[in-house]
């Protein structure tokens, strides 16, 4: 029975003694009646004087300590209690308040680091994959949804890594707790991973910092490379052109003199000495690429402006050239002159990757919004090659240079334009672009 039941019990009992009292009274002698009907009113107004107190000093202050109590229970922190005149009762009154106080401010402060750690979270340019405790997807962050070419998570909540289908994923799937490894999911996308753990509820929660470090090494190779060009140009040239003048020299003179057969072998001298002067040239032009100027330019306009020139890469070869547009497709950011260079050297590609009696051969060059393609259905990407796409220097053909992807590479980096290249199941190869 609770504070306010012993009250109202205690209120009753008086009450009925009153009661009984007045009736004892009413039935006594009359000479008896005045007296002790003054000493019944005097009782009464006591009783009453006396529940008051009792009210205030035990029910009332049991009633505000209960009220604190189910704030408790709600785990209401703002709400103070007042203070109800009993020594006793005010100093249990006065640590709540001080009590919810400090669980207030502790509660204000968790949810504001939380909001900053949220914010923080949200604007790192790190990947970051939240497990639950079960080692399923939970949440993940702008950067790692941009990592994996997705708009959310959501869709893959509750899954596991190994589980989700998506490379990168399942590639960290292999990664040890509190360690990290180097993973790349393509030739155009490496990363650093790293697992660990953070404590929730007192149960540990697994969460991925994903790290890309595709830009950062091929900026480091870039540098080496272009150091290297620059000296081995630089030393090349300076030996041609002194050779060049010395053999034009001698080859004038045994013109003159009708030494016919040593002036055509200065001749051979002089066009192999240009052609590996253009060698050079060419390499040392990856040093030499201009930062892009981009500007909104119409796709369609522009597809439809480089195409005739595209279609005479083929030669003679009965290539099929086909324009799929999207009516659209809208403006991109591009410098129309280095982009005319990448699609040269992307149609380039596809020509070559056609055997020489192959039939059927077919390049599709696709736009929609934000998206272009070049596809062709020649000869796949093998494996081994795929992994080595873009590096400088690597080239399958026997008179490749290895500088054309990693053109292409440069140009588009630098435009801010992602890119891919692979062959797919349906054993068609596609170079894809997508815009900001």
């Amino acid at each position: 029975m609770g504070a306010r039941g012993y009250f109202r019990l205690i209120a009753v009992s008086i009450l009925v003694l009153t009661v009984g009292t007045a009736v004892l009274v009413l039935v006594l002698a009359p000479e008896k009646k005045e007296w002790t009907w003054l000493v019944i009113q005097i009782c009464t107004v006591a009783v009453i004087i006396l529940l008051a107190i009792l009210y205030r000093k035990t029910v009332r202050p049991i009633d505000t300590l209960s009220r604190g109590i189910d704030l408790l229970k709600e785990q209401d922190f703002s709400t103070r209690l007042r203070p109800v005149g009993q020594t006793d009762a005010d100093r249990i009154i006065e640590l709540f308040n001080r009590m919810s106080h400090q669980l207030h401010e502790e509660e204000v402060r968790a949810q504001e680091q939380n909001h900053f750690l949220e914010l923080l979270i949200a604007a790192s340019p790190m990947g970051v994959l939240i497990m639950d405790i079960d080692g399923k997807i939970s949440s993940a962050n702008p950067a790692m949804c941009r990592f994996l070419n997705l708009s959310d998570i959501g869709e893959y909540k509750g899954l596991a890594l190994d589980g989700s289908g998506l490379p990168l994923l399942q590639l960290m799937a292999s990664v040890e707790p509190d360690s990290g490894r180097i993973l790349q999911t393509d030739p155009l996308h490496i990363y650093r991973c790293t697992c660990s753990s953070f404590m929730d509820r007192g149960f540990p929660h697994p969460f991925y910092m994903v790290e890309p470090l595709t830009e950062e090494l091929y900026e480091a190779e870039k540098r080496g490379y272009r150091k290297v060009i620059r000296i081995i140009s630089h030393e090349v040239n300076n030996t041609m052109a002194g050779l060049t003048s010395a053999l034009g020299a001698m080859e004038q003179s045994s013109a003159g003199s009708g030494d016919e057969d040593t002036a055509s072998m200065l001749s051979i001298l002089l066009s192999r000495i240009d052609r590996m002067s253009r060698f050079i040239t060419e390499y040392a032009s990856m040093a030499r690429i201009p930062d892009p100027v981009c500007r909104p330019v119409e796709a369609n306009t522009f597809l439809r402006r480089t195409a005739p020139f595209l279609e005479s890469l083929k030669g003679r070869r009965q290539i099929a050239q086909i324009l799929d547009l999207d009516d659209n497709a809208g403006e991109v950011s591009i410098d129309p002159v280095l982009m005319e260079q990448v699609l040269t050297n992307i149609v380039k590609n596809a020509v070559e990757a056609f055997p020489p009696d192959s039939s059927d051969c077919r390049i599709t060059i696709t736009s929609k919004p934000g998206y272009w393609c070049i596809a062709d259905n020649g000869t796949p990407i093998p494996e081994e090659v795929a992994r080595n796409l873009f590096t400088p220097f690597f080239s399958t053909k026997p008179d490749g240079k290895g500088i054309g992807l990693a053109v292409i590479h440069e140009i588009l980096t630098r435009s801010g334009i992602r890119f891919n290249l692979a062959t797919g199941p349906d054993r068609i190869t596609r170079f894809e672009l997508f815009f900001r």
